[in-house]
C-alpha cells in the first residue's frame, strides 16, 4: 500500500513536470518570451538546402511550434514508415533500411493509432513510470529523498531522447519489467520483460552479450558448471524467442528471412581507425563527454575491481552469491553494458561519437546503476565519493583540453555537460546538506534541466544534427 502512495506521488510529479517542459516550450515560441530568456544566452539551429546539398547553421529565432512533421525526422520517420507500411519490399518510405529496425515500438505506435506528437506523450509516461519502479525498487531512502531524486532523474540534461519518437522510453520500459524479475526472484517477469525488450532494437544483444559475461565471472567465483549452464539457458531463452519474433514479423510482411541483415548493408561499420575526436554537434559531444567519463569510466573500474576480489578475495569475509542478490547482479550487467557500449563505439566510430549519449545515459542500464550507486552512497561517508568526483572532474578537464573538436568550451552548446556535472555533485554530496536547501537546489536543477532540453528539443524539430 505504501509503494502504491509513492509511486501515485512520483507520476505526480512526472505529470507536473510534463506541463511544466510543455508549458516553457510553447512560451518560448514567442520572440518576446524567447528574446528576454533562452535568445540571451543562445541560439537556435537551422536548416537549408536539400538532403545532398544542405548547410546548418546557428540562428536568433525562437522555438517552432510543436508540429506532427517537426517530430518526424530521422530514426522517427523510419519508425513512422514502419508503423503504416511494416516490411514490404519498395524504395519509398525509407524501405531499403526499415529492416534494420525492430518491430515492437512501430507497432506500438500503430495500435495506439498515435500521431508523432501523440507517441511522443506516450514515451514520456512510460520513461517516468520506468524511473518511477526502478527508484521504488532500487533506492532504499526516505520518501523526501525519493522525489527529490526523482525530479532531477525525470530532468536530466539528456532526457530529450524520452520526449521524442524513438525507442529509448520502451527499451526502459521493457528493462524494468525485466530488473523487477530479477530483484523479485520472479523468473516469469524476467521473461516477459527481456522478450518484449529484445524486439525494441537489434542493439539489445549488447545487454544478452552482458548477462552471459556476467554468468562467467559468477562461474570463476562459484565454479558450478551445472549451475552455468542452466543460467545461460534461462537468459538467452527469452532473447532467443524475442528476436525470432521481431524476425518473424518482419518476414511476414517483407518475404524474407534476411531482411534484417539486408538492410544493415546500407550503415558503414566495422573496425575503423581512431581519426581523432569529433561529434556531428557540440551539445552532443557535450554529452557524450560526460558519458565516458562520469558513467563509462566507473563501470570499467568497478568490473576491474570485481575482477580483482574475485581473484584476490578477502579472507574471512565470505561474499554473497551474485545469483541471490539481484541488486549486485543488475550493478555488474549495468558496468558489462555501459563498459562495452564503449569499446564497441572507440573501435567502429572512428573517433566521430554522435548519439553515444544516446546509447549510454538515456539507456535503462545508466539507470539502474546510477539508482544502485545512490542506494549505495546513502549509507556511507561522504569523503571518498566526493574524492573520486573531483579525480573524474581532472579526467574529464584535461580530455577538453587535449580534444580541438567543440571549442571554445565556455559556449551555450557546453551547457549540457556542466548542468550533468553540477547535477552528479548534488547528487553525491546532497545527504550533507539540509532539506531546505536541498529541496532549493533541486528545483533549481530541475528548471535548469528543463530549459536545456526544450533547447535539444527544438533543435532536434528544425533538423539540427544533435542526435540521430
Amino acid at each position: 500500500m505504501i509503494m502504491k502512495k509513492q509511486f501515485g506521488y512520483l507520476i505526480g510529479i512526472g505529470l507536473l513536470n510534463f506541463v511544466f517542459f510543455t508549458g516553457a516550450f510553447n512560451l518560448l515560441h514567442h520572440w518576446r518570451v524567447y528574446s528576454n530568456t533562452m535568445g540571451l544566452i543562445s541560439q537556435n539551429y537551422e536548416r537549408t538546402g536539400g538532403w545532398e546539398n544542405y548547410e546548418i547553421k546557428k540562428c536568433s529565432k525562437p522555438y517552432l511550434e510543436l508540429k506532427n512533421e517537426n517530430f518526424e525526422l530521422w530514426d522517427a520517420g523510419i519508425y513512422k514508415c514502419i508503423s503504416e507500411r511494416m516490411y514490404r519490399p519498395e524504395l519509398d518510405c525509407y524501405g531499403r533500411v526499415r529492416a534494420a529496425f525492430f518491430p515492437l515500438f512501430p507497432l506500438l505506435w500503430k495500435i495506439t493509432g498515435s500521431t508523432p506528437i501523440g507517441i511522443s506523450v506516450i514515451n514520456y509516461f512510460l520513461f517516468v513510470m520506468s524511473v518511477a519502479i526502478l527508484l521504488l525498487l532500487l533506492l532504499q531512502t526516505p520518501l523526501t529523498d525519493k522525489l527529490i531524486t526523482f525530479g532531477i532523474l525525470i530532468t536530466l540534461p539528456s532526457v530529450v531522447i524520452f520526449y521524442i519518437p524513438y525507442t529509448e522510453a520502451l527499451f526502459l520500459f521493457t528493462m524494468t519489467i525485466a530488473a523487477t524479475g530479477i530483484v523479485k526472484k520472479k523468473y516469469g517477469l524476467f521473461f516477459a520483460g527481456i522478450l518484449l525488450m529484445s524486439m525494441v532494437r537489434p542493439a539489445t544483444l549488447f545487454v544478452l552479450i552482458a548477462m552471459l559475461v556476467a554468468e562467467v565471472i559468477i562461474q570463476v567465483r562459484e565454479r558450478n558448471i551445472r549451475s552455468f549452464l542452466k543460467e545461460v539457458l534461462l537468459k538467452t531463452l527469452p532473447f532467443i524467442a524475442g528476436y525470432f519474433i521481431a524476425v518473424y514479423i518482419q518476414y511476414l510482411t517483407s518475404g524474407s528471412w534476411t531482411a534484417l541483415l539486408e538492410a544493415q548493408k546500407h550503415w558503414t561499420g566495422g573496425v575503423q581507425l581512431l581519426k581523432g575526436i569529433s561529434d556531428w554537434s557540440v551539445e552532443g559531444f557535450g554529452l557524450t563527454t560526460f558519458a565516458m567519463v562520469f558513467a563509462c569510466m566507473p563501470a570499467i573500474g568497478f568490473i576491474i575491481l570485481s575482477v580483482i576480489k574475485i581473484i584476490k578475495p578477502s579472507s574471512g569475509n565470505k561474499q554473497p552469491s551474485l545469483k541471490n542478490d539481484g541488486t549486485a547482479y543488475l550493478a555488474l550487467i549495468s558496468a558489462l553494458y555501459l563498459s562495452g557500449i564503449f569499446a564497441f563505439t572507440l573501435i567502429t566510430s572512428g573517433g566521430n561519437l554522435h548519439s553515444f549519449f544516446r546509447f549510454t545515459l538515456a539507456s535503462p542500464l545508466f539507470y539502474i546503476a546510477l539508482l544502485i550507486l545512490l542506494n549505495h552512497l546513502s549509507e556511507r561517508p561522504v569523503a571518498p565519493p566526493i574524492m573520486v568526483y573531483i579525480a573524474l572532474t581532472i579526467v574529464l578537464a584535461l580530455f577538453l583540453y587535449f580534444v580541438d573538436y567543440g571549442k571554445p568550451r565556455g559556449q551555450f552548446s557546453f551547457f549540457g555537460l556542466y548542468l550533468f556535472v553540477a547535477t552528479g555533485l548534488f547528487l553525491v554530496i546532497k545527504r550533507k546538506i539540509s532539506l531546505p536547501v536541498q529541496v532549493v537546489i533541486a528545483l533549481v536543477l530541475i528548471l535548469l534541466g528543463t530549459a536545456w532540453n526544450t533547447y535539444l528539443l527544438n533543435d532536434f524539430c528544425s533538423n539540427g544534427w544533435i542526435f540521430t
